[in-house]
């Protein structure tokens, strides 16, 4: 497979500067357009280790009343990236990672790291047939699983099964014997004498490949690789720059998600950009432990970046929400540990400002609430500076810039209806439908050059990705202002935008296409005050016995909640153009 595409991890280290009106509002600001921290860093572990060692003390994350602190995190990544050693897990290989906001993640993501291998997220509410896609498409060889949401991995068929030589199982039963509990296992990594050996000798550094709790087909769990392997066994992987770190899957044009390559180098950069736009005023003036609130999940890139690893990078306690919908959790864990941060989307905002109690919590540590997702609604920012004294700075981000593009800085007194300015040593330029750069003030497809783009799609034809000066061509149409800040009027995709989740209409027209007894898909989004936008599905019929409830079993089946149509309408044709194209601006 051809995964390669034109060098763009280190480019935009010079934006042109007459085209970049936001340098001067920098100043303003007390910004900075350089990241020379970066300077001798090749990979991830150059910029996180030292941090990690730095903060060994301090909790790194926390879930319920478990925590995990960086020295236990350090040894538990080393004995996970020894263990995929072990089984032959090269480097490049791609690791698929289906699991929630839970302590096993953080050791997960950065065992995969230290191996060199390629980190693939995964919805854990995905359906078989998504993941299977993904898993198939990334060509994936290991694959890391929760007990209890495993039932897309079970229903895959034996060609994928095949395709994996390592499942990984982790758990996070409290009632588990103690040499089965994966939490109970990490608290205790660190409290014996040999802190960075296994507490079982299962497994020796001379023969760790296969232990009696291994099966022959892969199958593995978690609590016994921190059993069985040492940290010393991991062996050091030389990574530079331009190697992956993740396969970030985002819809596209083809209706099924493609995997946006993202380095090492894309990473880390936009790690220091988000900590030299906001991270550093996040901790002026403080000495003690910065703590983030992690309603949003971390296979997301928006979490994964700006909660998971900028929270390392800063030596921060990542204050992992489980399950958000518990709003009455939720609001509990604010309570309790009064976050310095809270990163959410607009329907979480809204949710949480609904809350009977949550207007009478204690926000005195409260220093920036970070909305990004889906536009922030004015009226919500507004009812959450009264109730908590601080606006909701906006950011723009995508899957394909690993994420953060744009932000609107600390110190700002009122929402602005922007995004924000671009991140430092970064371009952006608005340009037109011939790929000319429009003028301040204009309209038009928001192009963006920076560290933090994508090489490419993984498998993909990339051709039309970027312009022909490099510029990722991002779908949306924005203008800047004569400031710098950007603003999104408008998405040049189709993307339906659920509760900060893009929803492709041709990943769900061609999963319920397949349906025998429909003829024809269109989907398109509609307001929802909830969701912001949900699907609706407009359907020809091949069969007129075709019911709406056989479509919404179907889709079910196929497709993950947030992207399933919450409404159906049947139609005796779909309007097109004359080539045959679907018309969906009819259809809204």
């Amino acid at each position: 497979m051809n995964t390669t595409s034109d060098n763009r991890s280190s480019n935009a280290q010079k934006p042109p500067q007459n085209l970049s009106p936001w340098l001067a509002t920098y100043e303003q600001y007390g910004l900075k357009n350089d990241l020379d921290v970066l300077d001798g860093k090749h990979n991830l572990l150059d910029l996180l280790q030292p941090k990690i060692e730095q903060y060994s003390d301090r909790t790194a994350f926390r879930m319920g009343p478990a925590s995990l602190n960086f020295a236990q995190l350090d040894i538990a990544s080393q004995r996970f990236a020894a263990f995929l050693q072990a089984q032959g897990i090269e480097k490049g290989a791609r690791i698929a990672v289906q699991l929630p906001n839970i302590l096993q993640y953080a050791v997960v993501m950065l065992g995969c790291m230290r191996a060199g291998a390629v980190l693939v997220n995964v919805n854990p509410l995905y359906t078989h047939y998504e993941l299977a896609h993904q898993l198939s498409d990334s060509e994936a060889c290991g694959l890391i699983i929760l007990d209890g949401m495993a039932s897309a991995y079970e229903q895959l068929d034996d060609g994928v099964m095949a395709q994996l030589s390592v499942v990984v199982h982790c758990s996070v039963d409290p009632s588990a014997e103690p040499a089965d509990n994966d939490i109970a296992l990490l608290n205790k990594i660190g409290q014996s004498s040999d802190s960075s050996s296994a507490t079982s000798q299962s497994a020796t550094t001379e023969n760790p490949d296969k232990t009696a709790s291994e099966s022959s087909t892969g199958n593995v769990s978690f609590a016994h690789i921190m059993n069985s392997y040492h940290a010393e066994q991991c062996q050091p992987v030389t990574i530079e720059r331009e190697d992956l770190a993740l396969l970030q899957y985002t819809g596209g044009t083809t209706g099924k998600p493609k995997g946006a390559m993202l380095t090492h180098y894309n990473v880390m950069a936009n790690i220091c950009q988000c900590y030299a736009m906001f991270g550093g005023a996040i901790e002026a003036g403080r000495t003690e432990q910065i703590k983030i609130l992690n309603p949003l999940p971390l296979y997301h890139i928006f979490s994964f970046t700006v909660c998971g690893l900028l929270g390392i990078y800063g030596g921060w306690e990542d204050i992992l929400v489980t399950n958000p919908r518990d709003i009455d959790g939720l609001v509990n864990t604010i309570e309790q540990h009064q976050p310095h941060v809270i990163p959410s989307v607009n329907t979480l905002f809204n949710a949480m400002l609904n809350h009977p109690k949550f207007a009478s919590l204690d926000f005195s540590q409260l220093v920036l609430s970070i909305g990004g997702g889906t536009a922030i609604i004015k009226a919500i920012s507004d009812q959450w500076q009264q109730v908590t004294g601080m606006i909701i700075n906006e950011g723009y981000g995508m899957s394909e810039t690993a994420p953060v593009i744009s932000f609107n800085p600390p110190g700002m007194t009122a929402f602005n209806g922007s995004v924000g300015l671009p991140l430092a040593m970064m371009d952006i330029k608005i340009i037109d439908e011939t790929g000319a750069a429009c003028a301040i003030g204009t309209r038009g497809e928001v192009g963006i050059k920076g560290p933090q783009v994508m090489q490419g799609y993984w498998g993909r034809d990339n051709s039309d990705t970027f312009t022909d000066d490099g510029y990722f061509k991002s779908g949306d149409i924005g203008v800047l202002n004569d400031e710098g800040f950007l603003t999104l009027v408008d998405r040049k995709k189709d993307m339906i935008l659920v509760s900060g989740f893009n929803v492709y209409p041709n990943e769900v027209e061609a999963a319920l296409t397949e349906h025998p007894k429909v003829l024809e898909v269109a989907v398109v989004g509609i307001e929802d005050a909830h969701s912001g936008e949900v699907p609706k599905a407009f359907v020809v019929k091949k069969d007129p016995s075709l019911t709406t409830e056989e479509l919404e079993t179907f889709a079910s089946e196929r497709l993950t909640g947030y992207k399933r149509p919450q409404s159906y309408a049947f139609i005796d044709e779909l309007p097109k153009t004359a080539v045959g194209k679907i018309l969906r601006k009819s259809l809204r």
